[in-house]
């Protein structure tokens, strides 16, 4: 009695099936990361433009990377952390647009011309851990409502009003 070999594993089609969806897998995380790039780009463009195009931020333009600019810092995915602009001679409010930058956890604006109130735009950066905002041209008190920066340990208002918040219990410094 002759043996029938049995029938061949079905390693090609998982192989072809697991190729096929790493290439899409990768293919759609590209797509994703440079939109995203872009969206930030988009709107640190719009930061500069409100800001009346400073001198300063020159080197930021359409064609280059964010990551690359001056002030600003990425995480490993491209995304901006730290937006330092201190002494850069930014002009007027803060846009509420800047909390656009999704995963935002450093604002240094110190020592520019910000002008407002303190601006409430913040709480809607989620990510927040710091803000130094001190030596611009802000008006008006301390919001009542400022712990909604649930995330917040430090904030730098000027030069006797610095708030340090290790563990949810502000404390003047």
């Amino acid at each position: 009695m002759t043996r029938v070999p049995p029938p061949p594993p079905l390693t090609k089609p998982l192989h072809i099936f697991f190729s096929f969806f790493f290439i899409i897998a990768v293919e759609f995380l590209g797509k994703s990361s440079q939109q995203f790039l872009t969206s930030e780009r988009t709107t640190l463009l719009g930061l500069k433009q409100r800001w009346s195009n400073p001198p300063s931020l020159r080197n930021w333009n359409a064609s280059s990377s964010p990551c690359n600019w001056p002030g600003i810092i990425c995480n490993a995915n491209g995304s901006v952390i730290v937006l330092d602009l201190m002494s850069k001679g930014l002009t007027g409010p803060i846009p509420p647009f800047i909390c656009d930058l999704r995963n935002l956890e450093n604002l240094i604006l110190t020592d520019n011309f910000l002008t407002g109130e303190f601006p409430r735009v913040l709480y809607n950066c989620s990510k927040l851990i710091e803000i130094e905002i001190a030596q611009n041209l802000f008006v008006g008190k301390l919001p009542d409502d400022i712990d909604r920066l649930s995330g917040l340990k430090f904030i730098d208002l000027g030069e006797l009003v610095k708030w340090l918040n290790p563990v949810g219990d502000w404390k003047l410094i």
